[in-house]
């Protein structure tokens, strides 16, 4: 048997599980009117497919099939029908041997819950599996009376869908319209598609030409990033170069314009102490003079009295008297010999003085040269200082920080808001513990404080647009300090070797006093690294421990230690050194300064021992003269006394009375000694003074000279200044722009710089300039969108060949089913036509039958007529036969089509309703000539039909508006259907 069962539940009037067993080839469901046996093939109906509600007589929708209670039976939830069919010889086309279908509705649900052997599936999947098997809709498989008696009253075109179903062209007709469709759907998909074409082509062509300026404006543009780069790079450098080189000299020319204000009050002090000098020398001057005066004046009244004493003398000689004569040759002997003394002794004195003046002028050389040196050693200690101030300062400028990122963020701090600095930079210590904040510090020392953590977020999104590297920040706003426990002070405390709190040995300002705690607030220092172990055991290894040398005891006990490397960023250090270096530069400017001072002193001495010297030379050579004069009178007196014969007595009287006369010689003797003195001296003041008066030219042309040098230096430092600031705010214009225009640092221009020519370069800028300025508002987003449109158009010129392709192979599809559906159609309308007539013979008795093709030229669209003569009549139009006539013709053309094609299952509805008995019997017994080859499920109240039934169901109403089916024999039935 091909359905093997039928189960149902909760439909119409099937309220309780009900299970059909069909066993035999044709059975029969029998039963009064309105048990509900014409509710089995609705069930049927439904599960195969069927949706209208009209077709199934369930009232307005679907739901209605759900039973809805009667007097004694409550109304259910849910109707369910199940087909078993039998697959063994592959009628469905499914791999399967028994194919279960279930049709399952909810009260209240919006769709149907289909299942094909218990697995859900769509509606869809189940008409495919019965199309063309002869239970179609459309096929005379499953009829009812009503269908009988509409078949002969239907139009050609709608019969025709019967034998459409005959000849299993409804699949190639589902298809065909699924094709027709879809090829509808093409050609509007085509016509869509090629106004997007249209469109598209359009935009690619626009976009093209703005692609071309684009990409020209791109080209320009990153080459005029590249050059401008390159030149702002190398001007900047350049700008930096002037500036420092400014700078450089504004330092040398303010130090030069201190040491001229300097060098011009020493004058004016100079000039002050030498105007003093110069009237106290004007003083003694005078005083000499006047003392000079006076010992000339006495010189000459004893001038005078020597003169009348020696004309006395000449005439004593010239004179007869012997007494006389030897009485005036022993004056004179006297007198010379007197002279001749003196002046000898006065020469010893000049040569003594000359020795000291000597030894005085050779130990002021010695002096000087000494102070040449020493002042040649603190030039050279000076420079040397100076040079290694320059190198601290250029390593200040230039720190060597670890991190590239924190050196481009302390470059650019002043166009960042709130940097305050490096950790490293804002705490202090002294150096003797040094090492140990450097190591507890660790690699905090380079983070960068900042006021918040906003100023943190605007720096490091600096960073990120002028790619500068990373860096740390540390906010303000968030450090909140850190502190050890009180037992952990306490142990701390009384443990040997701890000398206090990290934080302790550190100096800030108020402000980074959080900072400071927060770094090293809770951080030991120990003086070794054998006190830091004893102390960390002490404290169960929770505190981390720093000594002076730089070890570490950790939090844990683990310990770091060994040599300690340079800092990498010494800038605290730096500092230190530059203050100190500074302090020690000025010192040896002031040292060089005395210096100079003593040798400008020294010298002058020098030069004044030089004169002084000279002059004793001359004043020497004079009194030489004089001695040798002397000497050669007294000498020749001499010699005249001693050819006197003198007595004792005589000698006596004339060394009396030589002494008595020398009185006068010996005053005339001292004024001229004076004279010589004050003459002397009168030169060293004139000396003096004019060596006041040469040094105060000096110091008044120096003055003038160093007040025109102050001013050209004010003068110099004024232009240098006006420079430095044009070149400041050049430097800043030129970073600026490298800023604003390229999103860089000078350090990140720098390693895109490239070596150019920059007259050339500015050249090309100008053009570069020019074209960009030429080609106005530029689309810069269209080469991306001319690739993204271009790509929308190859694909949519794709999808317009697809679709073309599509269309022809629907096109060639549909035209090999209409050949193959036109040959089957013709094939099995001939066949029916072949069998109708012996069919109609045999239901009739007589007469003739055949099927009339409307339009045989169209056999895709053509309907279907049907002409029949029964015996005895000629009627033309069908319409004019009786009920059972119809009946029996339709009933005819089902027959003919089974024995054109072996069709599975037929069920019949009261079929034979219409038909007297004769030809309710005669249906029936051609009927049973089918049951070799298909199973009959026959639901009739006709026992004629009863007869030809192997099985017979009986469907019964024992409770009101419940059916329930049972089984009965032949005879029971006739009585149930009576």
């Amino acid at each position: 048997m091909f359905l093997k069962r039928i189960e149902l539940s909760g439909f119409k009037s099937f309220a309780n599980k009900t299970v059909i067993q069909f066993d035999q080839p044709l059975t029969g469901i029998v039963g009064p009117n309105g048990c509900g046996k014409s509710n089995i093939t609705d069930a049927i109906r439904w599960v195969l497919g069927e949706q209208s509600a009209k077709a199934l007589r369930s009232g307005q929708s679907l739901g209605d099939i759900i039973f809805a209670g009667s007097e004694s039976k409550k109304a259910v939830n849910m109707a369910r029908a199940t087909l078993v069919f039998d697959n063994t010889q592959k009628i469905f086309d499914s791999p399967y041997d028994e194919i279960e279908i279930t049709r399952q509705i909810s009260r209240g649900a919006s769709e149907i819950s289909n299942y094909i052997n218990k697995t859900p599936c769509r509606l869809k999947d189940i008409q495919d599996l019965v199309m063309d098997t002869g239970l179609g809709r459309d096929s005379l498989s499953i009829i009812s009376q009503g269908n009988i008696s509409s078949f002969a009253d239907a139009k050609p075109e709608e019969r025709r869908l019967l034998f459409e179903e005959a000849a299993g062209v409804a699949k190639y007709k589902k298809r065909k319209r699924v094709s027709l469709a879809k090829l509808e759907n093409v050609k509007n998909n085509l016509d869509r598609v090629q106004d997007l074409i249209d469109t598209h082509k359009d935009q690619v062509d626009v976009l093209e030409e703005q692609a071309k300026d684009a990409i020209k404006y791109i080209e320009a543009k990153e080459e005029l990033a590249s050059i401008e780069i390159s030149v702002l790079a190398i001007r900047i450098g350049e700008l930096k170069e002037q500036e420092l080189a400014i700078r450089q000299d504004l330092e040398q020319l303010n130090y030069q314009l201190i040491q001229q204000n300097a060098a011009g009050q020493r004058a004016d002090d100079e000039l002050e102490t030498l105007s003093k000098r110069i009237l106290e020398l004007d003083g003694q001057l005078a005083r000499m003079q006047r003392e000079k005066s006076q010992c000339m004046e006495e010189s000459m009244q004893l001038q005078k009295q020597k003169a009348i004493l020696d004309e006395r003398r000449k005439n004593l000689l010239s004179s007869e008297d012997e007494q006389a004569r030897r009485q005036s040759l022993i004056e004179l002997f006297g007198e010379a010999k007197f002279e001749y003394e003196d002046r000898r002794n006065r020469l010893n004195q000049a040569i003594v003085s000359l020795q000291g003046k000597e030894q005085q002028l050779s130990r002021a050389r010695n002096e000087l040269q000494g102070y040449d040196s020493r002042r040649q050693l603190l030039q050279n200690e000076l420079h040397h200082l100076e040079n290694e101030l320059a190198g601290i300062e250029s390593r200040i400028a230039h720190p060597p920080y670890r991190n590239h990122g924190v050196q481009a963020v302390m470059k650019n701090q002043d166009r960042l808001a709130g940097i305050h600095g490096l950790v490293s930079e804002l705490l202090e210590c002294d150096d003797e513990y040094l090492s140990a904040i450097t190591t507890a510090l660790s690699s905090a020392s380079e983070q960068i404080v900042v006021d918040n953590e906003g100023c943190a977020r605007a720096a490091i999104n600096w960073l990120k647009r002028s790619q500068s590297g990373r860096a740390t920040f540390l906010p303000l706003s968030v450090c909140k300090a850190r502190t050890l426990a009180d037992w952990q002070q306490e142990i701390a405390k009384q443990s040997a070797g701890i000398l206090g709190v990290a934080s302790d040995f550190v100096r800030c300002l108020d402000v980074y006093e959080p900072l400071k705690m927060r770094l090293l607030g809770s951080i030991l220092v120990a003086r070794d690294l054998e006190c830091a172990n004893d102390a960390a055991r002490k404290l169960k290894q929770s505190v981390k421990i720093v000594t002076l040398g730089g070890d570490v005891v950790h939090a844990g006990g683990a310990m770091t230690g060994g040599s300690m490397r340079q800092q990498s960023n010494p800038i605290p250090a730096l500092k230190k050194e530059k203050a100190r270096l500074e302090e020690a530069i000025q010192q040896k400017r002031f040292d060089l300064q005395d210096m100079q001072e003593k040798i400008a002193g020294i010298t002058r001495e020098v030069e004044q021992f030089t004169n002084e010297v000279m002059q004793s030379r001359i004043e020497k050579e004079k009194l030489d003269n004089f001695v040798q004069v002397k000497r050669e009178k007294y000498q020749s007196l001499q010699l005249q006394i001693s050819q006197l014969d003198l007595s004792a007595k005589e000698n006596e009287e004339t060394r009396n009375r030589a002494n008595a006369q020398n009185g006068l010689i010996a005053r005339l003797s001292e004024l001229h000694q004076r004279m010589d003195e004050i003459e002397g001296e009168l030169t060293r003041l004139s000396a003096q003074k004019q060596e006041c008066s040469q040094r105060s030219s000096e110091l008044n042309d120096l003055l003038r000279t160093s007040r025109r040098e102050q001013n050209a230096l004010s003068s110099t430092i004024q232009q240098k200044e006006l420079e430095l600031a044009r070149i400041e705010t050049r430097l800043e214009q030129n970073l600026s722009r490298l800023s604003a225009d390229y999103a860089l640092t000078y350090e990140a221009a720098l390693e895109q710089k490239k070596e150019v020519d920059v007259d050339a370069a500015d050249s090309r800028i100008k053009t570069l300039r020019k074209t960009l300025s030429s080609l106005g508002n530029v689309n810069l987003a269209a080469p991306d969108q001319l690739k993204e449109i271009k790509e929308k158009y190859e694909f949519l010129v794709s999808q317009k060949e697809e679709l073309e392709q599509a269309s022809k192979q629907i096109l060639e599809a549909v035209d090999e089913m209409d050949q193959t559906m036109t040959v089957q159609f013709e094939e099995m309308f001939n066949r029916i036509n072949d069998c109708l007539d012996e069919v109609f013979k045999a239901m009739f008795g007589g007469g003739k039958a055949k099927l009339v093709l409307c339009d045989p030229n169209d056999l895709l669209n053509t309907g279907v007529d049907v002409d029949v003569q029964p015996p005895g009549k000629a009627v033309k139009n069908m319409s004019t036969f009786s009920g059972g006539e119809k009946a029996l013709i339709a009933i005819s053309v089902l027959f003919a089509i089974l024995k054109a094609r072996t069709v599975p299952l037929c069920i019949f509805d009261e079929v034979e309703a219409a038909l007297d008995q004769a030809n309710v019997e005669r249906f029936a017994k051609y009927l049973s000539n089918f049951k070799d080859q298909s199973q009959f499920i026959t639901v009739t109240h006709r026992p004629g039909t009863m007869e030809q039934c192997d099985t017979l169901y009986g469907v019964t109403m024992q409770q009101d508006g419940v059916s329930q089916v049972l089984k009965v024999m032949l005879k029971d039935a006739t009585e149930m259907s009576k």
